[in-house]
């Protein structure tokens, strides 16, 4: 073994300093192969999603790191310039950076499927899932940010020019905040409604005539899916200056209404007990609520109130439709002289003979 060592070092430096960086390489990646192997079968004998998560999300920039870190800690046998040295600082820097991005977001999915019960969230789990949204948001602006000054705080030439700008920070600092006014009104507007909730996640919203769900908040806009799939952009400004309607602001749950017209001779009774009849065999309907009443009375008609109840705006849409459907099916086949009619009084003159 003594031998074998001494005859190493007698090695030209082209052909040894190889040797030892894939010496290095190899270890680390060992290192991360039983780390990974030892999650594995931490997550076969007691599955968790969070476990799932760090190793679909780690795996690449853990073996990324790992080894990173086994040259960097060898650095002084390779004898590399300051230029070199750097950069793998650099790149040190941009996976751990990568590492903590990914498991932020693993830990999202986590914490979203904590919440999530039979496909939905209820108003106050879409509460703090937004607030999470916005604070990872936050979270990734922070870490990246703190990256990129470490990486440039970590070049002397770079450093000593940034002492220079800070000297100047408040001159910038004037003329940017001057330029980015609705850039930073949005950002405290998205502080606004991360904890102040007027939307959250998945709530069923119209908007500029559109019916959607809110399906991401970011720092500085909304995206509201609508339910023919296109995806209406709003500036976070909107929602502080333009009113809207948030159907599901405390619930999902929701009352639908179909509205008929009848002539007063339409018995009343019986499109009840057909209403009724209609609902028990929808799945959508959550058997809350269910009523017919007689909201107007017309010159010329009658004006029926159907109401029902769904547990969320899809559900409703789709009872709406169906029971509209039926009901005016229903007084076709059956009260066809019972539709609103107009009549015409007959006026007699009398003319003087």
């Amino acid at each position: 073994m003594d031998s074998f060592i001494s005859k190493f070092h007698t090695l030209d430096a082209w052909l040894k300093n190889p040797l030892i960086l894939f010496a290095l390489i190899g270890a680390g990646l060992g290192v991360q192969w039983v780390i990974f192997r030892l999650l594995k079968l931490s997550n076969k004998r007691k599955p968790s999603l969070l476990k799932a998560q760090l190793l679909t999300r780690l795996v690449i920039p853990v073996k990324i790191l790992v080894p990173l870190l086994f040259v960097y800690s060898s650095l002084s046998v390779f004898e590399l310039s300051t230029f070199w040295q750097k950069c793998i600082e650099a790149f040190i820097i941009i996976n751990f950076t990568w590492i903590l991005i990914a498991f932020l977001e693993g830990l999202e999915i986590v914490v979203k499927d904590k919440f999530e019960v039979g496909g939905n969230h209820k108003a106050k789990d879409r509460k703090v899932l937004t607030q999470l949204r916005f604070l990872k948001s936050i979270a990734f602006i922070v870490i990246i940010t703190l990256a990129i000054a470490t990486i440039l705080w970590n070049i002397p030439q770079v450093r000593k020019i940034g002492t220079t700008i800070l000297t100047s920070a408040g001159v910038i600092g004037i003329i940017v905040g001057v330029a980015a006014q609705k850039s930073i009104a949005n950002l405290i507007t998205g502080f606004q409604i991360a904890f102040t909730q007027p939307i959250k996640i998945d709530d069923e919203v119209v908007i500029e005539g559109e019916f959607g769900v809110v399906e991401d908040i970011t720092l500085t806009y909304v995206v509201i899916k609508i339910w023919d799939l296109r995806r209406l952009v709003l500036p976070l400004s909107y929602f502080n200056d333009k009113p809207f309607v948030n159907w599901t602001f405390k619930s999902k749950d929701i009352i639908g209404t179909v509205f008929l017209y009848v002539d007063y001779s339409f018995p009343v009774a019986s499109l009840r007990e057909e209403l009724m009849t209609i609902l028990n065999t929808q799945p959508q309907w959550d058997k809350q609520t269910a009523d017919l009443l007689v909201t107007k009375a017309k010159q010329n008609n009658i004006e029926l109130r159907a109401s029902f109840s769904a547990k969320d705006a899809s559900d409703i849409w789709s009872l709406r439709c169906q029971v509209r459907e039926k009901l005016i099916t229903f007084i076709q086949e059956n009260y066809t002289n019972n539709l609103p009619r107009v009549r015409f009084k007959s006026m007699v003159q009398k003319q003087d003979v």
